[in-house]
């Protein structure tokens, strides 16, 4: 039987929204809808109501077969009182919130695990109406070592939504008795967190009568600015010494970077002990806007807005095993048959601007045109879209064999290289074919290849493969961590240094590997058959497309021949190259061996490795936290290694100095037969703005990054360039300005071995 009513205040006759109301005797409740109407479901009458609403006094209401419903309950304001405090030298606010801290300890550690019933809408509006509504009741649980885990029993949403798009659900629902709070990333501290005076400050507002107790209105505010924390105000019932109610929002350290122009949160929860030992949540009721814009590209706010019941508990009851089967936190009722279903599920009742939605918007209203974007920026990529899918390039595209694409790049040697290459995968993945072939216009040089990969064997994760490769091609003379051929060819032909020095090779490859030999670890095989051979040096162009270059440097002489070698690679937690955007953890080892046991021209045995590494430092409970990077790379050259095979260290290439480099290394590498680098920087991200009181920066989303490197490289052979080598270990500082309109970083390094200062740029550091 479901029992109806709306709670009013007695005077004015004002409604009361979200008052909470409680069927004695029980762990179930609701509250009341904005316009103050609500509804619970009884199983029999006559039942008693308790009707609560902060700064009123409470109301006990009995319902029988003769009550008219829907009740009007009227509530009476309650009288301000004298607080039953000792004052001491310190703001009772403190030493009430100390007691509830106190309190909450012992009722915590009893609290194993609950069941509970809950209701949750969800609505999405823009700036000027709902754009969408999604309502759902589900079975909640949570279990002190197993987290939480909800099942969806039913779902109802506006009809520009799907079933499968209904989310809504409160698993991911702040309970703002825990120590700590998850909002938007961030990691907050609670106000009970035991810990919690140091990081707020608590001054008691004002103290009322409730339900014959005292009641404490206790205001907090941040104690440490640059820590993610809450503002606002907590109920605390007296002699209980427990939260009845909180209100507050996230201070202003919880904000995002550009193009996120107005992030705003705000958090209403009341708790009931139900008459038992436990302070649960009754509700949460969120309200956030977000405002995304930027120079020609804004769109309109999206405003959100969640209000949930929670009813019915059952506390430190028997929870099956398959409830936390898997890992996910949330499933459906049809995904999990063995649960359960709680019919008596309290839905507070819509509001008239929600009834109106309901029945008003329909399936062509959907949420990308409520919050399509404007501004000229925005036409643009409109534009382009357009013209992707219906522009001529599109009919091209569509002629052409999948895979297939163009290559173009641009050295001293060979001067502009046109081509083509092509990577299909067949019978369903396990053959990857590839080739390549184009022609360099300067050298008159062919490159043309051919490989193929074939997956031989696959159990569970672990994939065992050949590989085979054939190539005649240009050659980088010595390796980089960092930069392609692609990527130097651009700042090549731009005007800027040609960074690499190049030879002709022709090679065969064949091997094998085994991917996820152990989790996150790749190895592989190869034996390798090269004729490596220079370049003519009469055949260097000394060109740039404006002209903004100086003589191009010479292309050295290689040492000829025929290398025959095996080669071992093992690759653990390997990770995309990202420039320094985010940090990595990961480690590279590899070894190449050759002798004339094997045919080759050459006696050497080569050590390579690198290793990345990222950790958090200061401000973790920030989503963004300080972050440590570090990168340790080097070599070793046994035997008589030839110049091509020699090690290197990265420098700028041109102005752009990214992580893993030494940036006062002016154009090119170092390189050596020995050698190694360490480098770090830290990440304060806006913190120093912040600090120093300038917001501006702060908000627009600049950090500070320090870093400093060493590096160090020997040759036991002469070189035909002295500068090729460090001549003692290069040592440099500097700082960064980062994240600069959130697509630049400007890098100021200070060589410390010798004079010398550099300013470049590079991608900025995000994660």
């Amino acid at each position: 039987m479901e029992v109806t009513g709306r709670i009013t205040d007695k005077s004015s006759g004002e409604t009361l929204p979200a008052a909470a109301v409680i069927l004695d005797g029980s762990y179930r409740g609701t509250i009341s809808n904005s316009d103050g109407f609500f509804t619970i479901n009884v199983d029999s009458l006559p039942v008693t109501l308790t009707v609560r609403f902060l700064g009123y006094h409470q109301k006990k209401i009995t319902v029988n077969d003769e009550s008219e419903l829907p009740l009007l309950i009227e509530l009476s304001p309650s009288v301000t009182e004298m607080a039953e405090i000792v004052v001491t030298d310190q703001d009772p606010g403190l030493s009430i919130m100390e007691m509830v801290i106190e309190r909450k300890k012992i009722w915590r550690q009893a609290l194993q695990n609950y069941k509970v019933s809950a209701y949750t809408r969800q609505s999405i509006s823009n700036d000027t109406s709902i754009v969408s509504i999604s309502e759902s009741s589900s079975i909640a649980y949570w279990d002190q070592e197993r987290g939480h885990k909800e099942v969806q029993l039913t779902q109802q949403q506006t009809t520009n939504m799907t079933a499968d798009q209904n989310f809504s659900g409160v698993r991911y629902m702040p309970n703002f008795y825990d120590d700590n709070i998850e909002v938007a990333g961030y990691n907050i501290v609670g106000i009970t967190h035991p810990d919690a005076t140091s990081f707020y400050n608590f001054t008691l507002a004002e103290t009322q009568e409730f339900d014959s107790k005292p009641l404490y209105k206790i205001e907090f505010t941040p104690r440490k600015k640059l820590q993610p924390t809450f503002t606002g105000t907590a109920w605390v019932l007296g002699r209980d010494y427990a939260l009845l109610e909180v209100d507050l929002k996230p201070n202003e350290v919880v904000d995002f970077p550009p193009p996120v122009q107005e992030f705003d949160l705000s958090y209403r929860q009341q708790f009931s002990n139900y008459g038992g030992s436990y302070w649960l949540p009754v509700d949460m009721r969120i309200e956030g806007k977000v405002k995304i814009g930027m120079i020609g590209f804004r769109m309109p706010a999206v405003q959100f807005r969640q209000v949930s019941t929670l009813s019915g508990y059952e506390v430190n009851t028997a929870i099956p095993d398959s409830v936390f089967r898997d890992s996910d936190d949330f499933a459906r009722i049809n995904e999990n048959q063995n649960d359960s279903v709680y019919a008596d599920i309290e839905r507070i009742p819509l509001t008239e601007e929600e009834s109106l939605a309901y029945s008003t918007i329909d399936s062509t209203d959907t949420i990308e045109k409520a919050f399509q974007a404007e501004g000229f920026l925005a036409r643009a990529i409109e534009s382009s879209d357009e013209r992707e899918q219906n522009g001529p390039f599109s009919s091209i595209a569509e002629v052409l064999p999948g895979g297939l694409s163009p290559t173009l790049r641009y050295n001293r040697m060979d001067g502009f290289h046109a081509g083509m290459k092509y990577k299909n995968d067949l019978f369903g993945g396990k053959s990857t074919i590839s080739g390549f072939g184009g022609y360099s216009i300067n050298s008159s040089f062919w490159d043309y290849g051919a490989g193929l990969r074939q997956q031989v064997l696959r159990a569970g994760n672990i994939s065992l493969y050949t590989d085979f490769r054939y190539a005649v091609e240009t050659e980088s003379r010595y390796p980089s961590l960092l930069y392609s051929l692609g990527m130097n060819s651009f700042s090549t032909v731009l005007g800027g240094v040609d960074y690499f020095d190049y030879f002709r090779k022709e090679s065969v490859s064949a091997g094998f590997g085994v991917d996820e030999i152990v989790p996150k670890t790749d190895i592989s095989f190869s034996f390798n058959h090269e004729l490596h051979r220079s370049f003519d040096q009469n055949t260097m162009q000394d060109y740039s497309l404006f002209g903004w270059h100086d003589n191009r440097r010479v292309n050295p002489a290689i040492d000829d021949g025929k290398l025959q070698s095996l080669s071992f690679s093992t690759a653990i937690n390997k990770q995309q190259n990202t420039f320094g955007v985010t940090g990595r953890r990961q480690l590279l080892i590899e070894i190449e061996w050759s002798d004339e046991s094997l045919g080759s021209d050459f006696n050497f045995i080569n050590y390579r490795a690198s290793a990345d590494w990222n950790l958090q430092t200061f401000f973790k409970r920030r989503v963004f936290a300080n972050t440590l990077d570090l990168h340790f790379s080097g070599g070793l050259s046994q035997g008589n290694v030839p110049i091509q095979k020699f090690g290197a260290i990265d420098g700028s290439i041109n102005r752009f100095t990214p992580f893993g480099t030494l940036r006062t290394r002016q154009y090119m590498p170092y390189e050596g037969t020995r050698h190694w680098l360490a480098v770090a920087e830290h990440n304060f991200r806006t913190i120093p703005f912040e600090w120093l009181g300038l917001q501006w920066f702060a908000d627009r989303g600049w950090g500070v990054i320090v870093f400093g490197g060493a590096g160090h490289t020997y040759a036991d052979r002469n070189l035909y360039d002295g500068n090729m080598l460090t001549n003692g270990t290069h040592t440099e500082a500097g700082i960064s300005l980062n994240s600069i309109l959130g697509i630049l970083r400007v890098d100021f390094a200070k060589r410390l071995d010798q004079p010398g200062t550099f300013i470049g740029v590079s991608v900025p550091r995000y994660f």
